[in-house]
């Protein structure tokens, strides 16, 4: 009786072990938890990745720390994809910002820009921070800047987009109708008619090899002109009336 018990136990320890061997775990896939903010325990990205490259907070440049102090959650704006690239939530910065044209009147002939046609092909971040500072003011514009490829120039060059050189398109040419006077030492001041002069040439072919773009701001003197310089590059007597017959000019 007690061989037969013995043999008993020792067959269901065997069935015992072999049930426990087949037996598989179940796994339960848990979704990512939404990130809320940067203090919450169970980060799924800041786990691994460090915070520090993205809690600066410098003017003009985007700020990752005010909008997480705003409640905004990293992937509200982001798209998050485990170990790939988070890219950015295309219609995401229109939902909170007033997105309109302004204008630059920083020339004498003032830039009306429009957000509006522009996200209507581009994404934020293609122009933001690379391109321009966030802050209205905060990056130099300058059309030597764009001449070379930079700031606006960057898709205004003839082939992304229309050439920087077409002033018509995003400057509103009040100034441009009125006459210009340089006040001239002995002798009347000096008339110069824009619309007289692009009616032969463009912006360009001026600004900026032989003016800038700011009146008095090239110090433009007779003597230099008389060198083949400013007017005188034109004014030469074979392009145009020569720098000697002043009553053309000063009158």
């Amino acid at each position: 009786m007690l061989r037969a018990i013995t043999i008993l136990s020792l067959v269901l320890m065997l069935f015992s072990c072999k049930w426990k061997t087949d037996e598989k775990p179940v796994i339960e896939e848990k979704e990512s938890p939404e990130i809320s903010s940067l203090s919450e325990s169970g980060l799924p990205c800041f786990k691994c990745h460090s915070y520090a490259k993205f809690s600066l907070d410098k003017i003009g440049k985007f700020s990752h720390t005010r909008h997480v102090g705003f409640g905004v959650h990293c992937n509200q704006c982001h798209l998050m994809k485990p170990h790939q690239k988070a890219s950015l939530n295309n219609d995401i910065c229109s939902g909170c910002h007033n997105l309109t044209s302004f204008s630059f009147a920083g020339a004498g002939m003032p830039v009306v820009f429009s957000h509006q046609s522009h996200t209507k092909k581009y994404n934020c971040s293609e122009c933001h921070p690379k391109l321009f500072n966030m802050k209205k003011g905060s990056t130099e514009i300058t059309m030597d800047k764009m001449y070379k490829g930079n700031t606006c120039g960057n898709c205004h060059n003839g082939k992304t987009a229309f050439a920087s050189t077409e002033c018509t398109k995003c400057h509103r040419m009040t100034a441009f109708r009125k006459e210009i006077s340089y006040p001239s030492g002995g002798l009347n001041p000096a008339i110069f008619s824009h619309a007289f002069h692009t009616a032969m040439f463009d912006c360009n072919s001026c600004h900026t090899s032989v003016f800038k773009f700011k009146k008095g701001g090239s110090g433009m003197k007779m003597d230099e002109i008389y060198q083949g310089k400013f007017c005188g590059s034109c004014h030469n007597g074979q392009m145009a009336f020569g720098p000697m017959e002043c009553q053309k000019c000063h009158k």
